[in-house]
């Protein structure tokens, strides 16, 4: 489907909030989202670059300018072809290290969205190798637009490595605009407004997760961050896909139960929210790149006698409730609350790689790919950090289950985080081996640390632990 070319198209409301957190942040690459694949031996620079033109021309959103007129945030549209050229870096003698750091410099460079848009595509080239990345602003994309984009990008690739004159791609039936104006009907209907005191109820009386910090909170956020990242051992990943059959729950709420649990135990809050970032994205839509996620509020509830099990049905029915009313924007959500401090600090995702289509869940999980006779793997690059305190990001794929806890700097020293870590996963294994045990009595501690513990208290020294 076409889309009008120069002329000032509506913003969706979580684009206009992602605008103005740029405005108020404007050198920030907090909502940078980035892919990359290492290609053995490298690409040849110039079929690369025509399949980085095929892909903006496919995609309006790549080719957009993000502007004001008469005040109003809007996107405008530039023309096929006069977008989308990819920077080629010779750098010969790199070794890993140094390839690295310059992927994560290239990652960090913030979009000026008014001008140069919300994408760009680059090519470290090596003797024998090359990194293709690919960066995008969150105002353009969502974590599934990110796959679609290396789909696209790679078929066209192969397609003209092969002498072919196109990708085949089937023409889009429907167009990020559609999905705008849909929101804008949502808004305006009776349905609108019963989803809106739905949310309202749900953060009533509620206040957002929160950990105790190494250091105070700053005034203003720098919103830098790190990551961390694990994948549980398969016999773990097993019981947790298992346990969660048997209870008639879905490894994510599974998950998401022993997480709520940890942040009531490590910060002792009772009654809290979060947020999970969830799709709206509908089948039409399924080819388009655009912005179709929404943080929804999850709540949690403990008390002295509450269960694995009773925080599972809990997190269940909360998904499925926020689920039914994904729709619904956040950014009115949190204007409606009336409150002073954020509804959420915490977020927790679950991506299942099967989504991505033939090859690319494949990818996902690390496995290389052949395209056009050449191996390309792709790479997992930390990105999208520094927007919460802590966020959890979990990943199922063929092979099991992949943890990223990614965390503001600001806040937390990297040795906090590692044992946090530390004890989710052990929420998490008591979560699938005993559903039933109460969260008060799971250990925050395990043996070496106790013993640890009483040793500093002179226990080990025949004192009174």
């Amino acid at each position: 489907m076409d889309t009008v070319v120069d002329t000032p198209l509506p913003l969706s409301v979580g684009q206009e909030g992602l605008w103005l957190l740029q405005r108020l942040a404007p050198d920030s690459a907090t909502y940078n989202l980035a892919g990359g694949a290492r290609m053995t031996p490298a690409p040849d620079p110039e079929i690369l670059g025509r399949a980085v033109r095929a892909l903006t021309d496919r995609h309006p959103m790549l080719r957009s300018r993000y502007t004001e007129t008469d005040g109003q945030p809007c996107r405008v549209v530039e023309a096929v072809g006069t977008v989308g050229e990819l920077t080629v870096r010779e750098v010969p003698d790199a070794t890993d290290e140094e390839l690295d750091a310059l992927v994560r410099a290239e990652v960090r460079r913030p979009f000026h969205l008014d001008t140069e848009g919300p994408f760009r595509a680059v090519l470290l080239r090596r003797r024998d190798d090359a990194v293709a990345l690919v960066v995008t602003h969150h105002i353009a994309t969502d974590a599934f637009s990110q796959w679609l984009l290396w789909r696209d990008l790679l078929q066209a690739y192969e397609a003209f490595a092969t002498g072919q004159d196109d990708p085949g791609w089937e023409p889009l039936p429907v167009a990020y605009d559609d999905f705008v104006e849909r929101e804008q009907m949502l808004l305006d209907s009776s349905r609108g407004k019963r989803q809106a005191e739905f949310w309202q109820e749900e953060a009533a009386g509620a206040q957002a997760a929160e950990l105790p910090t190494d250091r105070p909170r700053p005034a203003v956020s720098s919103q830098t961050g790190a990551s961390l990242l694990r994948r549980l051992p398969d016999r773990l990943s097993d019981k947790v896909l298992r346990t969660a059959a048997q209870r008639g729950v879905s490894p994510f709420a599974l998950t998401l139960a022993a997480f709520q649990s940890l942040l009531h135990r490590w910060g002792g809050q009772r009654d809290f929210l979060l947020a999970c970032p969830a799709s709206t994205r509908r089948s039409s839509a399924a080819q388009v790149v655009g912005y179709f996620v929404n943080p929804v509020l999850i709540r949690g509830r403990f008390g002295r006698d509450t269960t694995l099990a009773d925080a599972m049905t809990q997190a269940a029915d909360r998904v499925r409730q926020a689920t039914a009313r994904v729709s619904y924007p956040y950014p009115l959500v949190a204007r409606d609350a009336g409150t002073t401090g954020p509804l959420y600090r915490i977020s927790v995702t679950m991506v299942a790689t099967d989504r991505f289509g033939p090859g690319m869940g494949g990818a996902a999980s690390g496995e290389p790919m052949t395209v056009a006779g050449i191996e390309t793997t792709y790479l997992e690059i930390p990105h999208l950090e520094g927007q919460c305190d802590l966020s959890l990001e979990i990943t199922r794929d063929v092979y099991g289950l992949t943890m990223a806890l990614r965390y503001d700097t600001d806040l937390f020293e990297r040795a906090t985080v590692e044992r946090l870590f530390d004890v989710l996963l052990r929420f998490v294994e008591a979560a699938a081996d005993d559903p039933d045990q109460r969260v008060a009595r799971i250990p925050l501690t395990d043996d070496a640390e106790r013993r640890a513990l009483l040793a500093l208290g002179g226990a080990g020294s025949g004192g009174t632990p």
